[in-house]
């Protein structure tokens, strides 16, 4: 994974956050890492060394497009695009509970500037979200699909994040585990004011 494309794995220390009232209980346990966010649920299909294989039931996010840039702007215009769709910019009008994890997805093989996506994931009880008002903002569907999951602490700049990615590439080729190269995941889980317990990751897609 080159510097350009993976740079953007670095910015997900500046996103900030709102605080969400504990999700409705169910058998389900979150990891603890989600705090109390409501998060996606998957089920840890294999553990490795320095890594593991998760499986996540279906999802919905939604997303809008992230453009790249030297002082952060674009991390900012994307995610507000985002919090004010949770917000009540929808075509009902309705609140949304902030989730975890913020993902932002990086297209590997032509990166640019303009190509990334940052989503919020989209709790489980809202089955049929309202559409966005802001024609930038749309609502993307996922089926169960299996991750390999590199987590590691801290407040993670971008050489954390480079380095970690690089890492799980390497892992996963010397092993001979198949993954698609030409797109990477990042997700965050924490706001700036989270000082302990911090929790991020670089996932790639199984093949």
């Amino acid at each position: 994974m080159g510097a350009r494309s993976v740079l953007v794995l670095s910015l997900l220390c500046v996103w900030g956050a709102v605080r969400a009232e504990e999700g409705a209980a169910d058998e389900y346990k979150a990891p603890d890492f989600c705090g109390t966010y409501e998060c996606p649920k998957y089920e840890v299909a294999k553990k490795y060394e320095t890594f593991e294989l998760r499986t996540y039931q279906s999802t919905l996010w939604v997303t809008t497009s992230l453009e790249l840039d030297y002082f952060g702007f674009g991390i900012y215009r994307s995610f507000k695009r985002l919090f004010d769709y949770i917000n009540g910019q929808n075509s009902e009008g309705i609140k949304i509970k902030m989730t975890v994890p913020v993902r932002i997805y990086v297209p590997l093989i032509t990166p640019t500037d303009k190509n990334a996506t940052m989503s919020f994931f989209v709790p489980l009880a809202v089955v049929n979200p309202p559409q966005p008002l802001n024609k930038e903002v749309y609502i993307e569907s996922f089926p169960q699909m299996s991750f390999y999951v590199k987590s590691f602490g801290g407040y993670a700049l971008k050489t954390h994040y480079e380095k970690k990615a690089k890492m799980l590439s390497e892992e996963l080729t010397a092993m001979g585990l198949g993954f698609d190269s030409t797109f990477g995941t990042a997700a965050g889980y924490n706001d700036p004011l989270t000082f302990v317990g911090r929790h991020n990751e670089v996932w790639y897609t199984v093949q």
